[in-house]
């Protein structure tokens, strides 16, 4: 019997460590700091929207909320519970009558709305100063359950409160959305969760080893309920000291191990390797999907590592010295464009795993082909050649590359590399006279640039990914000339789905239409020398990390 008590009680662990007063909720103190003024100084709204993801405190939360609001003894100027007061102790308990929690997924009838919350919140309040309406998954209403519910919850009744939840506001209409107070809840940090987990098992009289904690933190997704849950199971062993190699039956952890060395094979551009690794997990019983998730993952990391120093900290700071050195080594041999390109490519095959069971390793089989394969042909590209995709001037830089695999197909230049220079100023004065008049200003359109890539990445984020590796060097009337290092970059926008895509987003931002051509510039290929000075003073590491992205290259 003492070991079934002690089972239960290691599976109920979110329910039986549920915070009870303020000061014990995880995380979301954006939240936590303006309902507590609210409950300090007596302004209550009538409604309130709970948004955010699942198991990061929004129940939790409305329940916290009411029971301060119904806190017989709370005191002045106080927004915390007494958790002593009879009010308190049958909230705890789930039966104070002025409280009633309802589950939308259950009652989404008009029927049900009417019965249950209108003619419910006319009666008066049984003990308490406030009746309130928890409504979970309000999103789960019906369209007409919304519109019954709509005006009592735009005039409830002066001492009624409502409490909506929900992990899909989108769903919810603007009109009840807009009634009421929104809060958005965040995922709550892996340090928050660790620290969360350590009380827990500390009140336990458990030892429990740390990277077993940070493994369970990583699986949760920061889901705080989650995470209890999982050392709920990870408890129910029965050891006096559970170790990593208690948990791989419980906790989906990171195989970052596995994750390196198929990375490293793809580097070398070893296809043969690179698919016996994957059906060697495959027969051994590992799971691609979380294979798959994690090598994006681990890419992720190594993008850090060539965005900037200052990043390592979140990129390699969960991995053991061996596997941060392999990290570094492939981090050196791949620039940031072609890591950015491999992502792209695993993440287009998350979705196919889903639902392909017959063979699950073969998407990403084909994606090892695709990321050596393509490979090649991006290396050999300016050397082969190949033919023209677009029409008008693409011009080289003038400065000579004498890398071979950097030089263009003879059709493409329209300029020599090694013309005289006087010749080049002359040339350039007589195109002058044929330019028209601008419709907006080059600095005008430099201006709202990074507005127009936050609007087109909203469509297309890879697209915006490749525009921000260019550079707007001329507006011709209402043509636009965007110069990139690189031909691929160009054939990729002027496919017809992305120039039209670009098109109309440059029409929306701007408010005039406009189009584009574009030219091939060398130098956008060779990386600055760093500046000591400068690099101290970067502070901002997203725009670190667009500075890379816009065609910086980083040598192996």
């Amino acid at each position: 019997m003492p070991i079934f008590r002690d089972l239960f009680m290691s599976q109920t662990l979110y329910r039986k460590y549920r915070p009870q007063a303020f000061k014990d909720l995880v995380d979301q103190n954006h939240i936590r700091i303006t309902l507590m003024n609210e409950l300090e100084s007596g302004r209550i709204a009538h409604a309130y929207l709970f948004t955010g993801p699942r198991g990061v405190g929004k129940t939790t939360m409305a329940r916290l909320f009411a029971k301060s609001l119904n806190c017989k003894n709370r005191k002045k100027e106080s927004a915390e519970p007494c958790n002593a007061c009879n009010s308190c102790k049958d909230i705890v308990k789930g039966r104070l009558l002025d409280l009633i929690e309802i589950d939308a997924a259950s009652h989404t009838g008009v029927d049900n709305v009417r019965q249950n919350i209108i003619d419910n919140s006319r009666v008066a309040t049984v003990s308490s100063k406030f009746k309130i309406f928890i409504i979970d998954e309000v999103h789960m209403l019906s369209i007409s359950a919304f519109n019954a519910l709509l005006k009592t919850l735009e005039e409830p009744p002066e001492n009624v409160v409502f409490i909506l939840a929900t992990t899909e506001v989108h769903k919810v209409p603007q009109t009840i959305i807009s009634r009421c107070q929104r809060f958005d809840f965040q995922k709550v940090g892996v340090k928050d969760i660790i620290d969360r987990l350590n009380t827990i098992t500390s009140q336990e009289k458990i030892q429990v080893d740390e990277k077993v904690l940070k493994a369970i933190a990583l699986a949760s997704d920061g889901s705080v309920r989650d995470a209890e849950g999982m050392l709920g199971q990870v408890l129910s062993l029965g050891e006096k000291k559970v170790t990593m190699d208690h948990i791989d039956l419980i906790v989906p952890h990171s195989d970052d191990t596995l994750v390196i060395q198929f990375l490293g094979l793809l580097t070398m551009g070893d296809i043969a390797s690179s698919i016996e690794l994957v059906n060697r997990l495959v027969e051994e019983g590992g799971n691609v999907k979380n294979f798959v998730k994690n090598i994006v993952e681990v890419l992720r990391k190594i993008i850090l590592l060539n965005v900037s120093s200052s990043l390592e900290k979140f990129a390699v700071s969960e991995l053991d010295d061996e596997l941060q050195k392999e990290m570094t080594k492939i981090s050196s041999q791949l620039d940031s464009q072609e890591l950015v390109r491999w992502i792209n490519i695993f993440l287009r095959i998350e979705p196919i795993l889903k639902v392909q069971t017959d063979i699950i390793q073969l998407p990403l089989e084909i994606a090892i082909l695709e990321v050596i394969e393509n490979g090649k042909e991006d290396s050999d590209h300016f050397t082969k050649g190949s033919s023209p995709k677009m029409p008008g001037p693409v011009v080289s830089s003038a400065k000579r590359n004498d890398n071979p695999k950097s030089s263009l197909k003879d059709s493409y230049v329209k300029k020599e590399i090694n013309r005289d220079p006087e010749e080049v100023v002359k040339n350039e004065s007589v195109n002058e006279d044929k330019k028209e008049a601008p419709v907006l200003k080059l600095s005008e359109v430099q201006k709202k640039w990074k507005t127009y890539l936050k609007k087109l990445r909203e469509y297309n984020h890879s697209l915006a990914l490749t525009l921000n590796v260019g550079k707007i060097v001329e507006i011709n009337g209402n043509v636009m000339t965007i110069a990139f290092g690189f031909q691929f970059y160009l054939d990729r926008v002027w496919e017809a789905k992305n120039k039209r895509i670009i098109e109309n987003i440059l029409e929306e931002v701007y408010n005039t239409p406009l189009t584009f051509t574009c030219i091939i510039d060398n130098t956008l290929r060779e990386k600055p020398l760093p500046e000591p000075k400068q690099k101290e003073e970067e502070t901002n590491a997203l725009k670190d990390a667009l500075d890379t992205f816009g065609g910086e290259v980083v040598e192996g």
